[in-house]
């Protein structure tokens, strides 16, 4: 209890701040802004190598590391709470926050990517809504187009929804055009995994100007083997080569705090 009564004393002085342009709604813009070329960082379940994964110090320590978006998982309990945790089957932990409890820490803080979480959509803007985060949240799905516009209906410009497409899939570029046709999303999340593929080069090309291309460098099997663990060996051939050679304009990473040095360094 006196945990979120200090969330949400926290999330009210933000509100005093009146219309001043708060830290998401920088990160905000710089997603929305097809001419930016800056690399947004992406802390996969927050800061988990120094803090519980989906916990709210995790989130605490990616924000204050100064990443731009933290991911976490959003999964409902049997009586109808949501929580952050991965596995879709669980006894909740004691150190499982809510899902509101996260909202409101990261108020005007930082972007959330809230995965595993669009089959509880309405239930998730009724939460932001209350807590006024609305514009921090990014969603994602693999959904057709037609199917993921019932479900965002009238948030569909309010929040941000990321397409998933796996370029090894067949009709992997036309399952592009149908989601720039009918969305002209700002932000797909693009998986592959052979560099070599030539799907790879033709949706860079596609969406160029276009959409920030969002990747995964936690597996090999995700980024055509340019993952974490080959960027601790060799940044130029890890997350260096998604940006270089794949457009990377946002990496989800599991080496947050690295992956900002480097950056800095580029």
């Amino acid at each position: 209890m006196m945990r979120k009564s200090l969330l949400i004393m926290l999330a009210c002085l933000a509100g005093f701040a009146g219309l001043a342009q708060t830290r998401a709604d920088s990160i905000r813009a710089r997603l929305l802004d097809r001419n930016d070329r800056s690399v947004l960082v992406v802390a996969h379940r927050g800061a988990w190598r120094e803090a519980p994964e989906n916990s709210l110090e995790a989130i605490e320590k990616a924000i204050e590391m100064g990443v731009d978006v933290v991911e976490i998982d959003v999964r409902r309990t049997l009586g109808g709470e949501l929580v952050l945790h991965h596995d879709r089957f669980f006894f909740r932990p004691a150190e499982s926050p809510t899902l509101e409890e996260a909202l409101l820490l990261a108020k005007g803080r930082v972007m959330l990517n809230l995965d595993k979480s669009f089959g509880y959509f309405r239930q998730i803007m009724e939460i932001a809504e209350r807590t006024g985060t609305t514009s921090q949240l990014i969603f994602k799905s693999s959904k057709k187009a037609p199917d993921a516009l019932k479900v965002l209906g009238p948030y569909k410009d309010k929040v941000i929804f990321m397409p998933i497409v796996n370029l090894n899939s067949n009709g992997a570029a036309a399952k592009v055009e149908a989601y720039v046709q009918a969305m002209d999303p700002p932000m797909f999340e693009l998986t592959f995994a052979d560099d070599k593929n030539p799907a790879l080069t033709i949706v860079q090309a596609r969406l160029n100007g276009r959409s920030r291309l969002w990747y995964d460098s936690l597996w090999p099997s995700h980024c055509g083997g340019h993952c974490d663990a080959l960027h601790m060996e060799d940044p130029s051939r890890g997350i260096g080569w998604l940006i270089d050679n794949a457009g990377a304009g946002a990496v989800q990473t599991d080496i947050p705090k690295e992956l900002i040095q480097y950056l800095k360094t580029r």
